[in-house]
């Protein structure tokens, strides 16, 4: 079974809706490259600028240049929601 295709606990979509508002500093619902340069800089304080920006991009799956909470979600759960 892929992680994607998990169970989450009951209380994590709450967790991960907290962790997107953190994130969203201008409270707009939406992430730019500041706003999650800002979260990737607690969750892996190690990636590089490029690693962020790579990762920014693969998040940001239609290319708007920002992240909405639904592409933030699905990454959470894909990458980090057993952390």
């Amino acid at each position: 079974m892929s992680k994607g295709a998990r169970t989450l606990p009951a209380d994590e979509p709450a967790r991960i809706r907290d962790t997107f508002e953190f994130a969203d500093t201008d409270g707009d619902g939406l992430l730019d490259f500041k706003e999650f340069s800002g979260l990737m800089r607690i969750l892996a304080p190690d990636a590089t600028v490029q690693q962020t920006a790579e990762g920014f991009s693969m998040v940001d799956t239609n290319s708007d240049g920002q992240i909405d909470y639904e592409e933030f979600m699905t990454w959470w759960r894909q990458v980090w929601w057993e952390f």
